[in-house]
């Protein structure tokens, strides 16, 4: 293993658990959430409230809003990389959702002046979940390899779209309160009973391309996504995270190995940020895989 000749940082919408950033030698830049105006850090690690509480907030009709990654704290962070003679890689959510990696830029322009033999490459992962996680992860691979920033930033950049999220939801309403989520009017006018299969479409937005009959059915086609989509099993993690929804993610992972054999299946929260505009009940699964080409309607 070569010795890093930069830092990685990835941000709260990655959801990657404390056990992954400690294996991979990743740091994350803070996102916030507001609930009744007073701010949050998005702590992946739920130091402040548990995943459960939180989502038992929403639950009783808490409106809870998300700002993008802090400003003050990117600077800081990437300066102590630069002082310390490491160069930066930053793996930002997808910019169809927050303005982090603009922000993350910007801040590394500024710094540009004071620290001219320094680089920083700000990626848009146009992701979020575990897929960006993924990414971070095989940044950290390549870094161990000898890989230099700019050399990891085009390698991730060119299969970034291999790194998927698909997830389904309870309802659409928060995703749609929220902004977050591309779809047809003519998807909206009839979901009586009816549940979406969402995805990380090619140009980074959530986007409801299907729509399916029933919650069991709605896991059973994210059991179907898993399976037929995603590539070298068993050699990589399937994994599935839920917004308080241990039972349904456990189906999930329970059907997928009825019928594929993947190297390991991991099951976790999603985060505070993604689900602020995601709701409860919500499951998400990430894995490289099969090209996204889909683009949602704008």
């Amino acid at each position: 293993m070569n010795e890093r000749k930069f830092k990685i940082f990835t941000d709260s919408t990655s959801n990657m658990v404390k056990e992954d950033r400690e294996k991979y030698g990743v740091d994350y830049l803070h996102m916030l959430f507001i609930v009744d105006g007073e701010e949050h850090l998005a702590d992946l690690d739920w130091g402040e409230i548990s995943a459960h509480d939180y989502y038992e907030l929403m639950r009783k009709g808490k409106r809870i809003t998300t700002s993008l990654i802090k400003t003050d704290e990117c600077e800081q962070k990437f300066t102590e990389a630069y002082e310390a003679g490491y160069d930066v890689l930053y793996i930002a959510c997808s910019s169809k959702l927050s303005a982090s990696v603009k922000t993350a830029q910007l801040v590394a322009d500024e710094l540009k002046a004071k620290y001219p033999d320094r680089k920083a490459v700000c990626i848009d992962s146009l992701a979020s979940n575990y897929a960006e996680s993924l990414m971070t992860m095989t940044a950290a691979k390549l870094a161990d390899e000898g890989c230099s920033v700019e050399e990891v930033g085009a390698k991730i950049e060119a299969e970034k779209l291999k790194y998927c999220d698909y997830g389904t939801v309870e309802t659409l309403e928060y995703l749609k309160r929220a902004g977050r989520i591309k779809a047809s009017k003519a998807f909206f006018g009839n979901l009586f009973g009816v549940k979406p299969i969402i995805l990380g479409d090619a140009i980074g937005n959530n986007y409801a391309y299907k729509k399916v009959k029933g919650r069991k059915a709605s896991l059973d086609e994210l059991v179907n996504v898993a399976v037929e989509k995603a590539e070298n099993k068993e050699n990589s993690t399937l994994y599935i995270d839920h917004a308080d929804s241990l039972a349904d993610a456990e189906y999930v992972k329970a059907e997928v190995e009825k019928r594929a054999k993947f190297a390991n299946i991991q099951l976790g929260y999603i985060g505070p940020i993604v689900g602020a505009a995601i709701g409860p009940g919500a499951v998400i699964i990430s894995f490289y895989g099969e090209e996204v080409t889909i683009v949602g309607e704008e």
